[in-house]
C-alpha cells in the first residue's frame, strides 16, 4: 500500500516530521499550496512569497533526489490530498502532528495518521506532561 505523506509549508525538512519515516520507494510526497491558506488570511507580501517559494524548492530538490512528489494547487488542502490520494487504492495519509489545531482536527476528521512532530524543541507529549504539573505557565 502506497503512502501519501503531506508536508505542510512550515515543515519543509528532508530529516523531520514525516520525511524522517518515509521510503523513496513506497511513498509518494505531497505539498498542497491552497487557494484558502493564500486568501485566506492577510499575508505580508514578502513572507507569502517566502512560503512559496520555499515549498516550491524544497518539492523540486525532493524530486531531483529520486523522491515520487506532487506539489499541487487546490481550492482547499484537503481537496489536493483528495486528488493525490485518489491515484492508489486504500492509499494510507501521514503527516507529522500540525502545528494548527484546527488544521490536526481537519487531517484527523479526514482520515490522516500522525507521526510525532519533531520540529520543535520538544514534543508535544512532553511539553503536555510538564505543563499537567505546573500551577502557572509564567
Amino acid at each position: 500500500m502506497t503512502r501519501v505523506l503531506y508536508v505542510p509549508f512550515d515543515q519543509l525538512n528532508a530529516g523531520y516530521g514525516v520525511m524522517r519515516f518515509a521510503d523513496k520507494a513506497a511513498d509518494h510526497i505531497v505539498l498542497v499550496e491552497s487557494q484558502r491558506m493564500l486568501h485566506g488570511r492577510p499575508w505580508h507580501r514578502q513572507r507569502l512569497h517566502f512560503l512559496l517559494s520555499s515549498a516550491r524548492h524544497f518539492a523540486a530538490q525532493l524530486e531531483s533526489d529520486g523522491w515520487r512528489v506532487s506539489y499541487v494547487k487546490s481550492p482547499t488542502t484537503l481537496e489536493g490530498l483528495q486528488l493525490v490520494a485518489g491515484q492508489y487504492t486504500n492509499a494510507e495519509i501521514v503527516c507529522a502532528n500540525p502545528n494548527s489545531f484546527r488544521a490536526a482536527a481537519q487531517l484527523r476528521e479526514f482520515g490522516a495518521s500522525f507521526v510525532e512532530n519533531d520540529l520543535f524543541l520538544t514534543p508535544r507529549g512532553v511539553f503536555y506532561s510538564w505543563a499537567s504539573s505546573q500551577k502557572q505557565y509564567t
